[in-house]
């Protein structure tokens, strides 16, 4: 792990050349380069209704988050709590938000690498979406002020957004009024309707395109198991489903969204398409596995067809992985990466018997990296025919100190 003293020169060697502070921004005309991070929307303000109903103290705080350990088949030696925030009066505790500390973390490192834009991989709000109470309050203190020095420097900075699961879960109504608020407002966060659009970037003669899924839509129209674990980490054979919400279920224009799918990336000249959703189609946690599964049977054939990379959050964690996509395209395939950037806010662990397990006994997936329990990022660069990935942490302190984990480098496909 490197910190952010490193970071210059971790990144001059990525572009292959020597290069000072005062140039490391200049001269990437042949490069595209952003950020991805997702599951950024946790604020003190507001907090689930049980929390503010029944708040707990410190040791409540310990021994609820241990309890759903073990009930997750996690091993009680393995127990790592998140950090804990005490609310004002010191009295009573819930978890630390790594909102500030990792957009700040991420305005520091951008200070001295390239960041033209960046993507946010859903679940903007928490708990429950905007509610049209003191909306654009909520706004305010969750999209304005963490993200106000970010891109300083860097002409028209925009982050581009897709929509999480806690993103719909007020009412479709307030799904909308988030969407809204992108497109009425001077602001770096860009939404489109109907949730799902595209965007193309380009430097030079390098373009990449962009296909910002809702995956909340998508999965909603299908039956989804509810994530169920034996003992050993394996999956449990059971029949309970998931039950969305009224407003969540897709309508015949919603629908449409996989068609249009695999209609833009077939259409697409650009030199790297970038699928990025909410939703993961292959993760670690072992509580998104069903919705994975479901999202796999939707999306793989449109992706190992035509697309380069998939972008995804919904797990607060970060993870590197691949799907050959043989089983899509026979023993010939090119493998798809899969980069999960979901620990800009909150933490959840690796669990590690079903990742052996998913490992074990899953053919056409590849685990290439994973941590847990921390709040961090990613770095992308593209060119013609390379995209380098770095994955970078920040400390439980709030220090917003960068701290590189990881660095990877895929061919387009």
């Amino acid at each position: 792990m490197k910190p952010l003293n490193l970071l210059l020169s971790l990144v001059c060697i990525a572009m292959l050349s020597a290069c000072s502070a005062s140039s490391v921004r200049d001269h990437q005309t042949d490069k595209i380069q952003f950020l991805a991070f997702g599951d950024s929307g946790y604020h003190y303000d507001y907090l689930k209704p049980k929390l503010q109903k029944k708040p707990q103290t410190p040791a409540k705080f310990q021994a609820a988050k241990l309890r759903k350990w073990l009930k997750q088949h996690r091993p009680e030696k393995d127990f790592v709590a998140p950090p804990m925030h005490l609310l004002p009066g010191g009295q009573f505790a819930v978890e630390r938000t790594g909102l500030h500390a990792t957009a700040n973390a991420m305005t520091r490192f951008c200070q001295q690498a390239l960041c033209e834009f960046g993507i946010m991989l859903g679940d903007n709000i928490y708990p429950h979406g905007a509610d049209g109470k003191n909306d654009d309050e909520r706004f305010d203190k969750i999209f304005e002020q963490p993200y106000k020095s970010l891109g300083a420097g860097v002409e028209d900075f925009k982050l581009y957004a897709a929509l999480g699961n806690h993103d719909w879960n007020t009412s479709r109504l307030g799904r909308n009024a988030q969407v809204d608020y992108a497109q009425r407002h001077d602001t770096k966060i860009t939404m489109q309707q109907p949730g799902y659009f595209t965007f193309k970037r380009q430097q030079g003669d390098l373009t990449a395109e962009f296909f910002v899924l809702d995956t909340n839509l998508l999965l909603k129209g299908q039956p989804v198991l509810q994530d169920k674990l034996n003992p050993d980490g394996s999956p449990r054979q059971h029949n309970t489903l998931e039950n969305p919400e009224s407003w969540e279920k897709p309508t015949l224009a919603d629908d449409q969204q996989l068609q249009w799918l695999k209609d833009q990336l077939k259409a697409s000249d650009a030199d790297w398409k970038i699928v990025m959703g909410h939703h993961t189609i292959w993760s670690s946690g072992g509580s998104k596995f069903e919705e994975a599964k479901v999202l796999r049977r939707l999306l793989l054939p449109s992706l190992c067809e035509y697309a380069d990379m998939y972008f995804a959050g919904h797990e607060h964690d970060l993870e590197v992985h691949l799907d050959t996509c043989q089983g899509e395209q026979g023993e010939d395939a090119k493998s798809l990466p899969l980069i999960i950037s979901g620990a800009a806010a909150k933490q959840r662990a690796i669990h590690q018997s079903f990742q052996q397990w998913q490992k074990a006994n899953n053919p056409t997936y590849r685990e290439l990296w994973l941590k847990g329990m921390v709040w961090g990022f990613s770095h992308i660069q593209l060119d013609k025919t390379n995209a380098r990935v770095d994955m970078f942490t920040t400390p439980n302190d709030e220090s917003d100190k960068v701290v590189h984990e990881v660095s990877f480098n895929f061919a387009n496909r």
